[in-house]
């Protein structure tokens, strides 16, 4: 069974495949050759990027030195974009150039390896175009459109599951309330209105207070049903203090 390439490993072959018209820029590409010949390679890294000629040189010099340095995370998994080292002076230099090309990276150690690193997508995004990877880039900007649409969602239903236990404990309230003015004998000494929206309560336990007022006869506002219902709650309350 053969394992799945990694994002970076696909991303790495879009960009070997490129072609590179001008002839300063592929001199510039491949200044890089010999790196990692050499126990450091920061003067190497140094010396290529100043031959750089235009600014085409700068974004395939940097193209190169991801590809030798540098990895990405799928970002519909996370936002993640480093360059790994095996020496602190080569980190050193490729920040100073990645910051030259309008790039702001962090800095981190891990085991033995010293990294520059970016967690803002929108930095991703920008190093993928200078690059010339622009489908990469898309694929940041579509997985900041999915996560803020899950976001979207998951935060109306947060917000809906809240209204509905609400709306679910209010009613068990109300209803408690009903029955023990009914056990208690003061349903008759309600008005009439309050009679009404305390049979249909009790018959209708789940409905919204917009659904109660529609099978009032005359309909009555959401607004409406709410004051009523919060009436005799306070009635149920008062009653019950004289009952103690």
């Amino acid at each position: 069974m053969t394992q799945k390439e990694s994002y970076s490993s696909v991303l790495k072959k879009q960009l070997s495949m490129m072609d590179i018209k001008k002839k300063c820029c592929s001199y510039t590409f491949f200044s890089l050759d010999d790196v990692r010949k050499t126990a450091d390679s920061s003067s190497l890294i140094s010396d290529g990027y100043s031959k750089s000629r235009c600014d085409m040189c700068r974004s395939v010099f940097v193209r190169r030195l991801f590809m030798l340095y540098g990895s990405v995370t799928d970002p519909m998994k996370s936002y993640h974009l480093e360059f790994s080292f095996p020496f602190e002076k080569e980190r050193e230099v490729s920040l100073s150039i990645l910051e030259d090309c309008g790039f702001e990276f962090h800095e981190t150690k891990r085991k033995n390896r010293f990294i520059a690193y970016t967690k803002s997508s929108e930095e991703i995004e920008q190093f993928l175009v200078f690059i010339g990877s622009s489908a990469s880039a898309f694929d940041v900007m579509n997985s900041k459109i999915v996560h803020d649409f899950r976001n979207s969602v998951n935060r109306q239903v947060n917000c809906d599951t809240a209204n509905i236990e609400k709306q679910l404990n209010a009613a068990k309230t109300q209803i408690e309330a009903i029955k023990y003015l009914e056990k208690t004998g003061r349903m008759e000494a309600l008005t009439s209105d309050l009679r009404e929206t305390a049979d249909l309560r009790l018959a209708n336990s789940q409905l919204s207070y917009s659904d109660l007022g529609k099978l009032m006869e005359p309909k009555v506002s959401k607004s409406g049903v709410k004051h009523r219902l919060d009436k005799l709650v306070e009635i149920y309350r008062e009653a019950r203090e004289k009952d103690r």
